[in-house]
């Protein structure tokens, strides 16, 4: 856990950066190249045209190793702005070679600009530094400070060391072998419980909770709620520890928890022996190796180069656990859910979960019925009514929502493009200019002001919006294409394609004008 989040100079060299540095993807026919360079570290993509010249080349630094390094390591790129940016290619231990990182292997991947969730974060370092208020809201736009905590520290398990350092008390701090069994399962279901990797979603954030602010000792189901499939999930997915184990008749049948074979403070653990404290000797066959039949390695259906530990214990493992496995295709999912974790406040929660994809207009009807007063619900009740087409409704929603919460800048952003969509121009400006004046940064909100300059028939003034988007965003393709279209500069278009060789307007564009 110490290594789930480093400085990329920081961490332990487990890769290859000089000879076996070079990974060719052919589905989307790109080159990439891994190197350092006067200590630090950068990922490079390139394509080859016809003559076999370089094109379309793109560099970007890395600044921070996500994930241990047993199985994987992904590198993450932090923009002038604060936002962290997966890069496409990772490091595979077993493997000992570069590959695609997962979700990528595909031919429209997100290369470069895929941008980091606080929720994803939350499960590999502690408590950072962000802004108060920036993780209220799983609707903002991520931004992190330069410094990061590195992995999860002691706090995650143990709760604010502040109550302890002051005293030296050990009494002031959580002993998780203290708690009853469900409290000591939700310290570590915070970051080990998925229920599938797809998107259902696995979790919605608890209203009034912010990303980074659950504390151990507290129930689980009080920091958010979390969603499964009607039947459940039989895939085997990289963070399907606690979901896989609660399924395991070892675990229906017993008070184990995930502390009865695990130490954190150790590296190493017999836990075969454990097996042996709950059966008779005369039940435990195959030369004692329990794990190793009724626990097998298995090749996880997610993340296709990584073999891990599959913690449902059952009394037939699989056939062929190991076997090669296609990167799956995760298409939108459309359906009911249920609740994985009880909780109160069902139809809030779920129509929450629902407006986010699986069934909007459903999610729409227990929103509406709730009659939500949280600042939250009425913002993601004005998204539902927008991915409906109901833009008149959305904007009201949008409009109760900041008036209880006026300074959640992606709020007006969202309300200016349904406004846009319903061809109320002014009231769409003015909302982005409040939005930019509440968060600078927000290269979203310019990119949109720009639209609606276009609109107005404001080219110089949808020229400026655009240019002050890639201040702050320099990869924000749309403003790049925007900016090609009202000035006719190729410049705009080949830029766009150093960032992402697949789209679909610059190669128009310059299809155009060849």
């Amino acid at each position: 856990m110490s290594r789930s989040f480093q400085p990329i100079d920081e961490s332990s060299p487990i890769e290859d950066w000089t000879a076996n540095n070079h990974f060719f993807h052919k589905p989307s026919n790109q080159h990439f190249v891994m190197t350092r360079r006067d200590g630090r570290y950068f990922q490079r993509r390139y394509q080859l045209d016809a003559n076999g010249k370089e094109v379309n080349r793109f560099e970007q630094e890395i600044q921070f190793a996500i994930g241990s390094g047993n199985h994987e390591r992904d590198y993450i790129h932090r923009s002038e702005s604060g936002e962290f940016l997966q890069l496409p290619v990772v490091w595979y231990s077993r493997e000992k070679a570069w590959g695609m990182a997962p979700g990528y292997d595909r031919p429209d991947h997100d290369g470069f600009t895929r941008r980091v969730s606080y929720r994803c974060v939350f499960c590999h370092v502690s408590y950072p530094d962000v802004r108060p208020g920036e993780d209220r809201s799983e609707s903002q736009l991520p931004l992190f400070p330069p410094h990061m905590p590195s992995g999860i520290g002691c706090e995650r398990c143990h709760g604010p060391g502040a109550r302890h350092a002051g005293t030296g008390d050990p009494g002031k701090i959580v002993n998780p072998l203290k708690l009853d069994r469900k409290l000591q399962m939700d310290v570590c279901m915070q970051c080990h419980l998925e229920t599938t990797s797809a998107t259902l979603p696995n979790s919605v954030l608890k209203l009034e909770r912010s990303a980074f602010s659950f504390k151990p000792g507290e129930p689980l189901e009080d920091y958010a709620a979390f969603f499964d499939y009607p039947a459940g999930s039989d895939q085997f997915n990289i963070v399907h520890q606690a979901y896989r184990l609660r399924k395991s008749l070892c675990f229906v049948k017993s008070e184990m928890t995930c502390l009865t074979c695990h130490n954190p403070h150790q590296t190493t653990t017999d836990y075969n022996a454990t097996c042996a404290g709950c059966h008779k000797p005369g039940e435990l066959k195959h030369g004692g190796d329990c794990v190793g039949c009724h626990m097998p390695k298995r090749r996880t259906d997610d993340v296709i180069h990584v073999v891990m530990t599959d913690h449902d214990i059952q009394r037939r493992p699989p056939k062929d656990p190991l076997r090669t496995k296609v990167e799956p295709r995760h298409s939108p999912y459309r359906g009911p859910l249920r609740f994985y974790l009880p909780g109160g406040d069902e139809n809030l929660y779920m129509g929450l979960a629902l407006v986010r994809g699986a069934n909007v207009s459903r999610g729409v009807v227990l929103l509406e019925q709730t009659g939500p007063d949280n600042a939250e619900a009425l913002f993601q009740l004005a998204a539902g009514y927008s991915k409906s087409g109901q833009n008149d409704r959305a904007v009201r929603a949008y409009q109760r929502g900041l008036a209880l919460d006026p300074a959640h800048a992606e709020a007006r952003v969202n309300m200016a493009l349904a406004s846009l969509e319903l061809g109320r121009l002014d009231a769409a400006a003015e909302a982005l200019r409040e939005a930019i004046r509440l968060k600078p940064g927000l290269a979203d909100a310019h990119v949109a002001l720009g639209t609606v300059e276009i609109r107005l028939g404001n080219r110089e003034g949808a020229r400026s919006e655009f240019l002050e988007a890639l201040k702050q965003d320099p990869l924000n393709t749309l403003a790049l294409n925007n900016l090609g279209l009202i000035t006719g500069q190729r410049s705009f278009f080949e830029q766009v394609l150093r960032i992402n060789p697949q789209d679909k307007t610059a190669l128009q564009a310059l299809a155009r004008r060849q």
